[in-house]
């Protein structure tokens, strides 16, 4: 049996928005660290916050939820089916470089 390699081609506008989800995550993720006494649960944390923190906290989750939206419906995905959507979504984030259209083969036995 031998060995099958895909290779996925994706669009400027889906590694754009893959840079755009990735860039809000981490802004969040640092927004929640510097809360006081934020230990991963939010609702646990909401009581000490202020107005300003509380209305930033949910800014930067709608942000995420948008940028995800963004990605996961893209119509590239359309174009694939099975084995080969779920391979090229893990891949997408492995893009390397900006500008870097294609991920890395995948080597399949």
């Amino acid at each position: 049996m031998g060995k099958q390699q895909t290779t996925f081609e994706y669009p400027d506008g889906l590694i754009a928005a893959h840079r755009a989800l990735e860039a809000v995550q981490a802004e969040r993720r640092a927004h929640l660290a510097a809360l006081p006494a934020f230990s991963g649960d939010l609702d646990t944390a909401r009581e000490g916050l202020t107005e300003e923190q509380l209305a930033e906290s949910a800014r930067l989750e709608e942000a995420e939820r948008q940028a995800a939206h963004a990605v996961w419906t893209d119509t590239y995905w359309a174009g694939l089916s099975g084995e080969d959507r779920f391979t090229a979504r893990s891949r997408l984030k492995h893009t390397g470089e900006p500008g870097r259209r294609r991920a890395k083969p995948v080597v399949r036995w």
